[in-house]
């Protein structure tokens, strides 16, 4: 391996580590190899687990859902996550404190106390346990009708904290969304929890095996973590990570690049972007506008052609089915109009329905 890593070689080796359009992953194996997966939009997740493993359908990773294979919740950074239930309680084992004290001033400003967060577990757990499931707004009506107001961000942040403390996820998927369960009863344990330097090698590592190479401030950035930790995982990680230059970091035993499409369909808040600190390997600075409009947070879908994101893509369904229009940064030659063509193929399957494709003029 070179002391540097060409930008194309550093999106290969990427790409791979993410396992875009590599076959022969379950949706349930996707998101263990990923560690966890953004997930605020439960059809963008969909598809994030879905475009990892080619030959699934919608329908496939729905149920990884339902048999709680996978789960959503906030592992990290306050933002929603697809992960495995163990992997969750490792992440939380060192992120939930933090986050916790991180939102404890706007719980002040939500009147929220120690005492209406009990009230809220206790009406939770009544209205859970026994393998139910609900809705938000279900569940939100059960803590009205025994007087805990949702209203005004209330009940979002107690669900926040109910969910960091370990006691509720979203589970099983219902006709809009997903339902809400009790975490230990939809999926008990298999684990203990290791110790907190092996805890940090296990994340450090998961972060480099879906997203490596990558540096220490792109894990550090992903986890929300400190540097400092970071670097005790990697240490506790010994051989396993091999130092490429630069101060990128990767597995040791991490797959070759190469062997899949050149052209890819990701959703919008895709790990391909936001697995890392810096995504200028992907995303050209002169382009990360057009993904981000406005800087708002909100990641737009992605139109990829080897490994770099060369334009955005929306989807309207008809009654004859989906017309996918991807809206390029520079024109595309002819080859890459094939790709993200066969792009396009791929996601129709993947949908199990007809999918029209088109190419506008560039942004």
């Amino acid at each position: 391996m070179p002391a540097t890593l060409t930008p194309a070689r550093l999106r290969a080796e990427r790409l791979a580590a993410q396992g875009v359009g590599a076959p022969g992953a379950t949706p349930a194996a996707v998101v263990a190899r990923m560690t966890a997966v953004q997930g605020q939009d439960l059809g963008q997740v969909l598809w994030a687990i879905g475009v990892r493993a080619p030959g699934s359908t919608r329908a496939d990773v729905r149920a990884a859902f339902d048999r709680g294979e996978v789960v959503r919740a906030w592992p990290m950074r306050g933002t929603l996550h697809a992960l495995r239930p163990d992997d969750l309680r490792l992440i939380a084992s060192l992120t939930a404190e933090r986050t916790i004290r991180s939102i404890a001033r706007r719980a002040t400003e939500l009147g929220i106390d120690d005492a209406l967060v009990t009230r809220a577990r206790d009406a939770t757990v009544d209205a859970l346990h026994g393998g139910r499931s609900l809705v938000r707004d279900d569940l939100f009506d059960h803590w009205r009708a025994v007087g805990i107001d949702p209203a005004g961000g209330r009940g979002y942040h107690l669900l926040l904290r109910l969910a960091l403390d370990g006691l509720v996820v979203w589970g099983p998927t219902a006709r809009v969304g997903q339902g809400i369960v009790l975490l230990d009863e939809w999926a008990p344990a298999t684990e203990d929890l290791p110790d907190r330097d092996e805890a940090l090698r296990r994340v450090v590592t998961g972060h480099l095996r879906g997203r490596g190479p990558a540096t220490e401030a792109d894990t550090a950035a992903w986890k929300k973590l400190p540097i400092g930790d970071v670097r005790r995982g990697a240490a506790a990680a010994g051989d396993a990570i091999e130092r490429l230059g630069d101060g990128l970091l990767a597995l040791a035993d991490r797959p070759a690049p190469g062997g899949v499409p050149t052209g890819h369909l990701l959703p919008g808040f895709d790990e391909y972007l936001l697995g890392y600190a810096d995504r200028s390997a992907q995303l050209p600075v002169v382009h990360q506008d057009r993904v981000v409009p406005g800087g708002n947070g909100v990641f737009l879908p992605m139109a990829v052609v080897r490994g770099v994101v060369a334009g955005t893509w929306t989807r309207a369904e008809r009654s004859t089915g989906i017309r996918l229009v991807v809206t390029p940064f520079e024109p595309l030659d002819p080859a890459a109009v094939r790709a993200l063509e066969a792009a396009a193929e791929r996601y129709a399957r993947w949908l199990v329905a007809p999918v029209t494709f088109d190419v506008a003029p560039p942004a």
